[in-house]
C-alpha cells in the first residue's frame, strides 16, 4: 500500500495490506470505493468503511474549497 493509504485517520497496516490485496492501493482509489464495494473485506465492518472512504475523500473538499 502507498503512503497516502496508510496515512487515513483509523487505517491500520493489517487493513491497508489487504485492501492492497484487493486492488486499492492509494488514498485515490479508496476514495473511489462505496461501502458495499468494501463489503468483502475481512473485519470491516459498513461504519468503519465508510468512516475511512470520507477520510479518503477529505482532500478532495480541501482542495474544492482552495480553489
Amino acid at each position: 500500500p502507498a503512503e497516502d493509504l496508510l496515512a487515513i485517520e483509523d487505517m491500520d497496516r493489517e487493513l491497508a495490506y489487504e485492501l492492497a490485496a484487493r486492488g486499492i492501493c492509494t488514498r485515490d482509489e479508496l476514495a473511489e470505493q462505496s461501502v458495499d464495494e468494501l463489503a468483502e473485506v475481512p473485519g470491516l465492518d459498513p461504519e468503519r468503511a465508510g468512516r475511512l472512504i470520507m477520510a479518503a475523500r477529505a482532500h478532495w473538499f480541501e482542495a474544492a474549497g482552495q480553489a
